[in-house]
């Protein structure tokens, strides 16, 4: 027979999971938008809401692996990557311009 304290503690790892995992696609956005310092932030509190394992008390492998991503954001807050999207980066737009060009010279020299 199951007690109300476990049925508790069922619903609060639920929760808790369910938070992690928001808190987890909000950091992988953040990531995308090269906001590191916000998805180091999100990782770490995706890590925290997790409960620990019941069995030997050490944090689980998910919550492992939200730190890790943590450390690798942090990693790269404190690099020089320019803080917009590529796709917006005007060297990259006129980079891809002219190869975009070259490539349709070799096509118009190769099929006259």
């Amino acid at each position: 027979m199951t007690t109300l304290p476990s049925f508790l503690k069922a619903g609060a790892a639920k929760a808790a999971c369910q938070d992690a995992i928001q808190l987890a696609n909000a950091a992988r956005k953040a990531q995308g938008a090269l906001q590191w310092e916000l998805a180091a932030s999100l990782w770490t509190q995706a890590a925290d809401a997790l409960q620990r394992d019941p069995h030997t008390g050490n944090e689980t492998l998910q919550a492992q692996a939200h730190r890790r991503s943590a450390k690798a954001c942090v990693a790269m807050a404190g690099t020089r990557v320019p803080r917009q999207l590529p796709k917006d980066n005007p060297d990259y737009r006129h980079m891809t311009k002219a190869l975009i060009a070259e490539e349709e010279a070799i096509w118009r020299r190769e099929n006259p």
